[in-house]
């Protein structure tokens, strides 16, 4: 694993081994609207607080008899719990530093490095090889608690909320220069930050939350022969099951309770975001669950490079709503020096162009789009970069290296959360499906938008370019 970095991190992070522990009555230390990850093991619930796990980002507990691993990284909002035994030996895990864009583990018995969220051996004795997964949701405290009244929750005193991993919330853009250039794979055909529930069977497929939310929620599927079904609830739940209950297939839609995830058509039964009926014809019964897990994009594409991309959008085909759209009036930190600028669209066509240093197509498209700025400086185009970087220290000094490294001299900024927000609900304005990195607007003296080009697509620039400077090949939109 030649891309294995970030040993710091792992001497930083130590597991957290046998939490203390707090019932639901007595956990004090817990805010309603606090993350958590919820499993259930020999039918005991149990909540791992996001901001606890965020300093540790893995677990080695137990529940009941059985030893349990559960892990979260905070940067992309992965997480999933193991039993943490193969071959009759128990297995204690450790973060061993970064890899394809986020975590990798190690247990400490074998010195086998792990995938955090798939839970397959990639190197050493137990390579290859496979823990088993238990089912784990991404949830509120008070949304978990209501489910599971009689569940526990890890103790951790309140300082812990703050310092290490604070920036990110579940779905935070931003990718640490360090981890992103650990990505062996980038797919550009969604956001590196979009949530997924990315199913491990074969190649692999992911679900975007946002799609199995415009559709009620609940996406009903199927892997091979495998009839499956994904669900979306609340903000952050995520769940994938096999939807066959003995030899009958069950077709799912939107519950019509508040109190239930969905209901089977052929029963009228109603079933909790866990995969139980919770009443009718099948109550008590169980859904197989999908070797799935909840996680951001980026990783999941990373570990699976030929995965299939559930209602996938096309990212070559920019498309423009009929009205015109205005980029946004931004005042931005300087890439060199850190002043606030307003960000200047002086040219007669500006090419805005949206990078990250870790980003491998932007790598290669910031020097052409340097080259093209330059050739056609005499016909009034103008470049202008905005890196996404998280505001860290460690972060404007990549973005200024690669500049550097690159000979990049158009102007170049920093994005801020207000300014990525507005960035973002620009580009979904445009047909997309959020901030997909590369990306270039065009944008004439008015700031009016008259092209967007992202990912693979940039590529396809100097065309447009060409033809806007063109007035026989009219206004150019695309």
């Amino acid at each position: 694993m030649e891309r294995l970095r970030g040993r710091e991190i792992a001497a930083s992070s130590p597991p957290l081994d046998h939490p203390e522990l707090r019932p639901a009555a007595a956990a004090t230390h817990m805010r309603d609207e606090d993350t958590v990850l919820g499993v259930v093991v020999e039918g005991r619930p149990r909540a791992y607080p996001w901001w606890v796990l965020k300093n540790h980002h893995v677990v080695n507990d137990t529940i009941g008899r059985t030893p349990v691993a559960v892990s979260l990284c905070e940067q992309c909002t992965g997480g999933a719990a193991f039993r943490r035994e193969l071959g009759g030996r128990t297995l204690s895990m450790r973060v061993a530093g970064v890899y394809n864009g986020t975590i990798v583990l190690q247990d400490r018995e074998t010195g086998t490095l792990f995938s955090p969220f798939g839970g397959r051996g990639l190197e050493g004795p137990l390579a290859g090889q496979k823990l088993e997964r238990f089912p784990l949701v991404f949830t509120h405290w008070d949304e978990w608690m209501a489910r599971h009244p009689d569940t526990d929750v890890v103790f951790a005193v309140q300082g812990l909320r703050g310092g290490h991993g604070a920036w990110y919330t579940p779905g935070k853009w931003g990718i640490v220069s360090e981890m992103g250039w650990t990505l062996v794979d980038y797919d550009p055909r969604l956001p590196e930050n979009a949530l997924v529930y990315g199913v491990e069977n074969g190649e692999g497929k992911a679900y975007p939350l946002a799609e199995v939310r415009a559709r009620g929620g609940v996406v009903n599927d199927a892997m091979g022969a495998i009839p499956i079904v994904v669900v979306a609830g609340g903000t952050l739940e995520a769940a994938g099951f096999e939807r066959r209950v003995q030899d009958r297939v069950l077709t799912f839609s939107t519950s019509p309770s508040p109190a239930s995830a969905m209901v089977d058509e052929e029963t009228g039964s109603l079933w909790s975001i866990e995969g139980e009926a919770m009443s009718g014809p099948l109550r008590g019964r169980r859904l197989p669950p999908l070797d799935g897990y909840s996680v951001e994009w980026h990783v999941f594409s990373a570990y699976h490079p030929r995965a299939e991309l559930f209602a996938a959008k096309d990212p070559s085909v920019p498309i423009l709503p009929p009205q015109a759209l205005v980029f946004p009036t931004l005042t931005l930190a300087d890439a060199g020096g850190g002043a606030l600028r307003a960000l200047p669209l002086e040219g007669g066509l500006n090419l805005v162009v949206l990078f990250a240093a870790w980003c491998p197509p932007c790598r290669v498209e910031m020097p052409r789009l340097q080259r093209l700025a330059d050739e056609r400086a005499a016909s009034d185009v103008r470049a202008v970069g905005i890196a996404v970087h998280i505001p860290e220290d460690l972060e404007r000094e990549a973005v200024r290296r690669f500049l550097g490294e690159a000979r990049i001299t158009f102007p170049t900024y920093l994005v801020d959360d207000a300014a990525y927000q507005e960035l973002e609900s620009l580009a979904r304005s445009t047909g997309g499906s959020g901030l997909v990195l590369p990306t270039v607007f065009v944008v004439d003296r008015e700031r009016r938008v008259l092209a967007v080009h992202r990912g693979r697509d940039v590529e396809a620039l100097p065309a447009t370019v060409n033809a806007l400077l063109d007035p026989a090949s009219g206004p150019g939109r695309r």
